[in-house]
């Protein structure tokens, strides 16, 4: 293994709080499936649903009192 494949494997691992066996094991996995092309609206509409149930999403919170009060311009 070359000095710089073993160095950006230490990397990706460190990253992941992973073993070497975990880093490399990660690469090994087999791929996702390509989706089907969709012919039609309703097969479309079922393909986004499928999908949609695997969406975490991000969670943002404001503080909605800081954005109407706190001027970001007064340098704190």
């Amino acid at each position: 293994m070359s000095d710089a494949v073993y160095d950006e494997l230490t990397r990706i691992k460190r990253a992941k709080g992973q073993s070497y066996s975990e880093a490399i094991a990660g690469f090994l996995q087999k791929p996702t499936t390509i989706a089907k092309k969709t012919d039609n609206w309703d097969n479309l509409i079922a393909w986004i649903k499928e999908n949609d149930k695997q969406f975490k999403g991000k969670k943002i919170k404001y503080d909605i009192d800081k954005i109407l009060y706190d001027d970001p311009y007064d340098g704190s």
